[in-house]
């Protein structure tokens, strides 16, 4: 059984009930929740297509306008607040509050697809290499926290070669130094009781990377 809460696996049921949403399989912190990887709360369904140019399946809009019209049928409220070719935010409010969607089309996956409670789910390894992409181009507190889970389960340099085939223009040097970024952050912008011992992890595995 996933960790997500009722109200998400009920939206993220819809959402991959649809034949629009061919090709899509959760990501993000639903995608760790449901993989059991992390614990800390998270309201938002976060879904990834791979990119596929000059086919529908390139786009998020048949599966925006199709999640919106079976919500909307079965009594939630929804605010479509982005709506681009390649991303749409949603937030859909129901009697338990409410949820954050994200439907993206972003670079092709590494690993086959996983299922958890018959939901289609990206790959733990494919979710650690995006972390560490999340890192450089972002650098917020769950991104490290999030990491550190994920290399409880794969290995450092695991997590580095799957980031590294990913994006071939990256390099070890780069992703080390983009762990530096851990220092502008505050303890409480990290989701841990040891923000301490997340630095100091953080802070070897980013020597290791500059000194190769």
């Amino acid at each position: 059984m996933s960790a997500l809460d009722e109200q998400q696996r009920e939206v993220a049921g819809i959402l991959f009930s649809l034949a629009e949403a061919e090709g899509f399989a959760l990501a993000g912190g639903a995608a760790l929740l449901a993989l059991e990887v992390i614990h800390r709360p998270t309201k938002d369904i976060d879904a990834f297509r791979e990119a596929r140019p000059g086919s529908r399946l390139g786009t998020v809009f048949d599966a925006t306008d199709a999640l919106v019209k079976a919500l909307e049928q079965q009594g939630w409220v929804v605010t479509v607040h982005r709506r681009h070719e390649t991303f749409a935010r949603l937030h859909v409010a129901g009697p338990l509050g409410g949820v954050e969607v994200d439907l993206a089309v972003d670079s092709p996956r590494l690993f086959p697809i996983e299922t958890v409670d018959g939901l289609p789910v990206l790959s733990g390894k494919d979710l650690a290499a995006r972390k560490i992409l999340a890192i450089l181009d972002r650098a917020e507190g769950r991104d490290f926290t999030d990491l550190r889970a994920l290399e409880a389960r794969y290995s450092k340099s695991e997590c580095v070669q799957w980031a590294l085939a990913l994006d071939p223009g990256l390099t070890r040097k780069a992703i080390g130094q983009a762990f530096g970024h851990l220092d502008r952050l505050l303890d409480s912008e990290l989701p841990t009781a040891e923000p301490e011992t997340t630095r100091a992890f953080f802070s070897v595995w980013q020597g290791e990377l500059l000194s190769a």
